[in-house]
This record gives structure tokens, C-alpha cells and sequence, in this order.
């Protein structure tokens, strides 16, 4: 059985003042549905549970530049979103994959990033859409990008007194097109055995000018695999290229076995998904020119 008080501050200053006070024997609790089983599996003990959800602001907020995503915006929240969908469909894609019904209605976009996950869902599509972390502690606040944040399986650049208080994610342009796939042993409510975001934008002649590949499950931390992105820049979605960037995008990954599969079959996986996704992205594109 678990003990722990309970605080839910109505401002921000005073959430960061408990945080700082409690350091490390505090925790976050939004959603719940990762720190709550951990802490009757005992492997979590914290004095003190602060709870986010009176502060003012925690939706999704717009400006000319970006989209801001708060603290406590649950995986539902941005797939009924109707902008989420416009601007960043790879994302809500992820958001329907995570869990089932119940944890997406209760489970949040910051606590999937701060879990700290190797496969973590969420975290591929923002990483692709070049998401920024906004933490705040007493000290001021912190802008980090997404692809710095993570340090190692379930650790991140979090400070114990630090609070995630939105992702910042950029808005495209127009021919920006991302797709998230995810290989689990079982349609729905899997752990990811591999998974991949791609977000490609083009020029008018329909050239790659920015190409972003993230990859869950098969590594540490979710990863990118930079080099898969390198020989995209400047080109268009031939066979050549693709097959050439998903073998990169393989060499990235540094997998591991374990009871849902073994690192041979995840490496593999990875070609696999690479090719996938930028085929779709490519027949996605040629879809779009035949409606113009």
C-alpha cells in the first residue's frame, strides 16, 4: 500500500515552490497512468503528489509561429483536436495508438515525454515536427528541444524542481507532409516493438529541403537518424533514394532483445518502417499533384 500527500496549486509559482521544496521526493501527477502503477509495484515512494491541473493555462494555445501545448493536454484532447489534425496529423496518429480509451482520456502529452520511454509514441512525431520542452523552475525558465531532452532510458535533462510547462512544436508550411507507423505484437494497447516518424517538406519542384526521421523502440532514447535524413536533402522520392535512406535510417538504430523481440528483428524493422513511410509520403505527394 502507498502513502503520499496530495497538492494541487492554484499558480504556478506556488507548484514550483512545493516542487523546489520536496526535490526529488516530489512528482508531478496528471494523467497518473504510468506514476500510479509504479507506485503500487513499489518501485516509486514520493512523500508528496502535486497535481497541475488548477493552473490557468493547460490546452492549446496558437501564435503566428507555433503551437504551445499545455501541461495537462491528454492524448484525446489532440486527436479530437480539429488544428491538431490540420497541422500535425502525425502526432494524432501516435495520440490514437497510445493505450486504449481510458489512458488516452486520462493519460497526458507531457507525462508520455517526461516517462522518458524508449517507445514512447508521442515522442517520434514531435521530435520529427522539431518540438521544443518549456520548463520552469524557481530559477526561471528553460527552452530545451526536444532532441536534446532525453539522456538515457527513463532520464531526461529534468531537473527534480523543474516543471514541464508546454511543448512548443513550429508551425510548416503547406508541403510539409509526416506520417507515424508503429510495429507492435498486437493491433491495439502494444508496447511498440519499432516505430518511426518522418516529416518531409518540399519545394515547388517537389525537391526535399528538410527531412526529419525519429525511431522508438530501438534505441536508449528515441532517436534520429540523421544520416537517413542527409541523402533525402535536395532530392525527390525515387526508389533509389528511399531504399538508400531506409538502409541509413537502420544503422541508426542500436536495438536491443527482449521479450517482444529480438534485436535482429528490430533492426530490420527499422528498413522495413523507413521504406513504409516515405513510400506513403510519396504516394501521398503524387495524390496530392493529381488534385491540384
Amino acid at each position: 500500500m502507498f502513502h503520499a500527500n496530495y497538492v494541487a496549486p492554484s499558480s504556478l509559482e506556488e507548484l514550483l515552490s512545493v516542487l523546489h521544496h520536496y526535490g526529488g521526493e516530489a512528482k508531478i501527477i496528471a494523467g497518473g497512468t504510468d506514476l500510479i502503477p509504479q507506485m503500487r509495484l513499489g518501485k516509486l515512494a514520493p512523500r508528496i503528489l502535486v497535481d497541475p491541473q488548477r493552473l490557468p493555462s493547460h490546452g492549446i494555445t496558437e501564435t503566428s509561429q507555433s503551437i504551445g501545448l499545455g501541461a495537462c493536454l491528454t492524448h484525446t484532447q489532440v486527436i479530437n483536436s480539429t488544428l491538431m489534425q490540420r497541422v500535425y496529423p502525425a502526432l494524432v496518429d501516435a495520440c490514437h495508438q497510445i493505450g486504449g480509451p481510458p489512458v488516452r482520456n486520462r493519460g497526458t502529452l507531457m507525462g508520455n515525454l517526461a516517462n522518458a520511454s524508449p517507445a514512447a509514441d508521442s515522442a517520434l512525431p514531435l521530435l520529427v515536427y522539431d518540438a521544443q520542452v518549456v520548463t520552469a523552475s524557481l530559477d526561471g525558465e528553460q527552452v530545451i528541444p526536444l532532441r536534446e531532452f532525453y539522456t538515457g532510458p527513463g532520464q531526461t535533462r529534468l531537473a527534480v524542481d523543474e516543471f514541464i510547462c508546454e511543448i512548443r512544436v513550429p508551425k510548416f508550411s503547406d508541403q510539409t507532409k509526416a506520417v507515424f507507423l508503429k510495429l507492435g505484437n498486437r493491433k491495439a494497447m502494444a508496447i511498440a516493438v519499432a516505430s518511426i516518424a518522418v516529416c518531409l517538406s518540399l519545394d515547388e519542384l517537389g525537391q526535399i529541403y528538410q527531412a526529419r526521421i525519429a525511431l522508438g523502440s530501438v534505441a536508449p532514447t528515441p532517436v534520429r537518424a540523421y544520416h537517413a535524413e542527409a541523402i533525402l536533402l535536395s532530392n525527390g522520392l525515387n526508389d533509389e533514394i528511399i531504399f538508400a535512406a531506409a538502409n541509413a535510417a537502420q544503422q541508426a538504430a542500436s536495438p536491443i532483445s527482449d521479450l517482444r523481440a529480438s534485436a535482429g528483428y528490430r533492426s530490420k524493422m527499422v528498413s522495413v518502417l523507413t521504406r513504409r513511410a516515405l513510400q506513403m509520403i510519396s504516394r501521398g505527394l503524387s495524390q496530392d499533384d493529381a488534385n491540384v
